[in-house]
């Protein structure tokens, strides 16, 4: 039964991230928020349907996640502020999948017996327990993984629970899994798509520009307005107050990043290490670092002005001094110099030490943030950025999952603004290179534009559906004299010119047509001979005439089909699946506290 049940679920990848999220395997510890509002295991970050989610779960989670990239990309890899903001929505929306999963679950009654667990864990040992038992060799010892699983001084509860959680998840899936049909003629159909040939004459009748003179009456304005006005709906949108404090760099910093990049030029020119290597191992370009800083050939104008004046000043073999550009500090080789069409040009190798807060600035910030944090809970936000001299600047409005401006891609700051109200002020919300406070100022709800916001558009609109109509009126004339003086000499007499295309397949980029899927269609359903309506492309209108389709060749299907299958109930799944978690998603009332409000 198991076996069947992990045949039937292997195209569903999320349930793998979901049993993780659960696993008790999980290397707690990271925390990607801002330490100064760290929260505790009872806060709550929100709630589906009424049912608290507390900070440790979704905690566990995000961790769970962070763990996994570690393992995929390396001990030392760091993420990006886009990345972490990826990384911490997966995190919710995968605790909001266990819970609303957790309810479908027990609404089913699904238990797990004894022998069950025992199955499953012989099956499918935990992959932080598969690392365990492989050798040097690099292969899993399943028969030693089976021994410790029998063996009784090994306390396997933990396992257990882990087992007891997951496996329910398993035959809940595999129940709705079980609703899934694939019709014989779609897997025909999948086939005749990759293996039919098709070949055919066509020719194209351009859609004309829009003539911007052309008048439209008001009343046909007004109708299009009526029919599209859904298209003018402005989404709801946040006014905000921001109060910015930027993580500078000290000149004690400043001092730290000069000296330790004159002790590195001190090691190279006491002949310790190589420019290559103290640059492969030091400098923080990641575009040169691997290449033991080399920047190649470059002309002035190419580079950083001061790095240029510096490299250029330099003979091939020197090595300078450490010296300030817009990207840090730098010191530079160069190792040859040449003049390409009497340009002079120089190759030269560089390391690089980017300027950042130090432990005793950070600690200085964190200080700081702690007593505006204070101010604002006491005094307010208008009288904590007045009394500690701090500048607020409002923000003009935005929608939720744009980039704001003046700020760029902030999503704590978006989500702060949709999750709370006109009023609200947000603990401190860090990203790369600021820390923010912000106040809800307006709440703008969604709305559809007006007519008279919209006339331009829909000028613009009415004019093109003239152009086209203009242009499917010229099709349609050409066709039926195409079909009564023959496809050529039909075109002919409209000045159209009549082209072949190879064969093609039904998903193929077509050679002067492009991937026109509404073309392959035509064809698909055409009879030999036959000759199209005019059909739709971009910018154009084409009238096809068929020449040749091959036929299914049915020995070849016999052979492709298991794997066709395999591959089609694996799509057909992924997107059950999909759909009915976003059915039951949808539904679900979820309250997003993940950024906290002052109290």
């Amino acid at each position: 039964m198991l076996k069947s049940i992990r045949e039937r679920t292997k195209a569903i990848l999320w349930i793998v991230v979901l049993a993780f999220v659960i696993s008790i395997f999980a290397l707690w510890g990271m925390d990607l928020r801002t330490p100064e509002i760290s929260r505790g295991e009872g806060d709550r970050v929100g709630s589906v349907d009424g049912e608290d989610i507390s900070y440790q779960t979704y905690q566990n989670a995000l961790n769970q996640l962070w763990t996994q990239m570690k393992e995929e990309r390396g001990e030392g890899y760091e993420p990006s502020e886009i990345e972490r903001s990826v990384l911490s929505d997966q995190a919710w929306e995968l605790t909001i999948q266990s819970r609303l999963m957790a309810r479908e679950i027990s609404k089913l009654d699904i238990a797990v017996s004894d022998d069950e667990l025992v199955s499953f864990l012989r099956k499918n040992p935990h992959p932080q327990l598969v690392k365990m038992f492989t050798g040097e060799d690099g292969e899993f010892d399943y028969q030693s993984y089976l021994r410790a699983l029998a063996d009784p001084e090994v306390d396997w509860t933990e396992l257990e629970r882990w087992g007891r959680a997951v496996i329910p998840e398993v035959k809940f899936q595999t129940y709705l899994l079980s609703q899934v049909h694939l019709p014989e003629n779609d897997v025909i159909d999948r086939f005749t798509q990759r293996t039919m040939t098709m070949r055919a004459q066509y020719v194209e009748i351009p859609v004309p520009a829009a003539d911007p003179s052309l008048e439209i009456p008001e009343a046909q304005l007004r109708a299009l307005y009526n029919e599209k006005k859904d298209d003018f709906k402005e989404p709801a949108m946040r006014r905000i107050r921001v109060i910015q404090i930027d993580k500078k760099p000290s000149a004690a910093d400043e001092e730290d990043a000069a000296a330790r990049l004159a002790d590195l030029r001190g090691e190279i020119v006491r002949g310790s290490t190589d420019f290559a290597t103290a640059a492969a191992e030091n400098s923080d370009d990641a575009a040169t670092a691997a290449k033991g800083g080399d920047l190649g050939f470059f002309k002035k104008g190419e580079m950083d002005p001061e790095f240029e004046r510096v490299a250029f000043e330099l003979r091939p073999g020197e090595i300078s001094g450490p010296f300030k550009s817009a990207h840090g500090y730098h010191i530079v080789k160069v190792e040859e110099r040449r003049s390409s069409q009497t340009v002079p040009e120089v190759r030269a190798r560089h390391i690089l030490i980017k300027v950042e807060p130090g432990f005793d600035t950070i600690d200085s910030l964190s200080t700081f943030i702690r007593q505006v944090t204070e101010a604002i809970r006491d005094d307010g936000f208008e009288q904590a950025a007045a009394k500690l001299k701090l500048a607020t600047r409002d923000i003009e409005p935005f929608a939720q999952g744009m980039f704001v401006k003046d700020l760029g891609f902030v999503p704590r700051i978006v989500s702060f603004a949709f999750n709370y109200r006109t009023g609200d002020a947000s603990y401190p919300i860090e990203t790369a290179t600021s820390v923010h406070f912000v106040k809800v100022i307006e709440e703008i709800p969604e709305r559809a534009r007006h007519f008279e916001e919209t006339r331009a558009r829909l000028l613009d609109d009415a004019r093109l559906a003239r152009a086209d109509a203009a242009a499917r009126t010229r099709a349609d004339a050409a066709r039926a004299d195409m079909i009564a003086s023959g496809f050529e000499a039909g075109a002919k007499t409209h000045g159209l010119d009549v082209r072949t295309t190879p064969p093609f397949k039904q998903m193929d980029q077509i050679p002067g047509v492009g991937a026109n899927t509404a073309f392959s269609a035509a064809c698909r359903l055409l009879a030999v001979g036959a000759v199209s309506p005019p059909v739709k492309g971009l910018g154009r209108y084409h009238i096809i005439k068929l020449l040749e389709r091959s036929e299914p060749d049915i020995a070849a299907y016999s052979k492709a089909r298991g794997g066709l299958v395999e591959e089609m109930r694996n799509e057909v799944a992924s997107r059950f699946m999909a759909n009915w978690y976003q059915g039951i998603r949808d539904k679900a009332k979820v309250e997003d506290l993940r950024e906290r409000r002052l109290p």
